[in-house]
C-alpha cells in the first residue's frame, strides 16, 4: 500500500491506543518513509499496574485491562497476546499490523531494530553491539562472554545466555543514546535502507 495510506492507518491505531500506553511509536517502512509499505509496525509500552504481595513486594505487573481491551479490538489477532512481547493483527482490509511490546529497559534498542531495514538492523545495529562485546541472546542483550553460540533447528547461529547474573546493558533514554552506546553514527531512518 502507499505510504500515505499506511501512515494514516498507523496514526489512527496509535491515537486509539495512546491513552493506555507509556510510549507508542510508528516504526518500520513508514518511519523509513518508503513509498510502498508492506505492513504496519508499531513499538509501544502499554501501561501496567503493579500487584504487590503482603510485604509490599511487587509480584507482577500486568498490562492494564483498558489496553488489553483496546488492542484486541484493533483487528483480528493472528498471534501473540496483549501481555506478551509481540502481537500480529490483521485489519479488515487484510493489512497486517505488527505490534512490538519490549521491556521498558530495552525500548529504544527495539525501536531501532523494528525501524529496520532488516539488512541495516542485522549488519549495522547488531554489528555495532557485537563490535563492543555484546550479543543479542535468548534473554536480551548480554555480554558475549556470558553467552555461547548455538545452531537452532534451521541452522541459524543463536546466542544463548549461560550467565544470567552477568552485566546488563544501560537503560537508554533515546534512540540516539542507544546509537552512541553501540558507537554507530545515528542517521535519519529514511537513510537506513542499505
Amino acid at each position: 500500500m502507499e505510504l500515505q495510506k499506511a501512515e494514516g492507518i498507523a496514526i489512527a491505531i496509535s491515537n486509539y491506543l495512546k491513552d493506555y500506553c507509556d510510549k507508542i511509536y510508528i516504526a518500520g517502512s513508514i518511519r523509513r518513509r518508503k513509498y510502498e509499505v508492506k505492513d504496519i509496525e508499531i513499538v509501544l509500552l502499554p501501561k501496567r499496574v503493579a500487584h504487590q504481595d503482603l510485604f509490599g513486594g511487587i509480584i507482577s505487573t500486568p498490562v492494564i485491562m483498558e489496553f488489553k481491551s483496546r488492542i484486541e479490538n484493533v483487528g483480528n489477532v493472528i498471534k501473540g497476546v496483549a501481555d506478551g512481547r509481540m502481537m500480529q493483527i490483521q485489519l479488515e482490509q487484510g493489512i497486517m499490523v505488527d505490534v512490538f511490546m519490549p521491556v521498558a529497559d530495552d525500548f529504544y534498542r527495539q525501536y531501532a531494530i523494528r525501524t529496520g531495514s532488516s539488512f541495516y538492523a542485522h549488519n549495522v545495529i547488531a554489528g555495532g553491539w557485537l563490535a563492543i562485546g555484546w550479543c543479542g541472546s535468548d534473554i536480551g542483550l548480554r555480554r558475549q562472554e556470558d553467552c555461547v553460540r548455538h545452531k537452532d533447528k534451521s541452522g541459524k547461529n543463536k546466542w544463548i545466555c549461560i550467565n544470567k547474573n552477568g552485566e546488563l546493558p544501560p537503560v537508554w533514554k533515546s534512540e540516539e543514546e542507544f546509537f552512541d552506546w553501540i558507537k554507530v553514527k545515528f542517521i535519519h531512518p529514511s537513510r537506513r535502507d542499505i
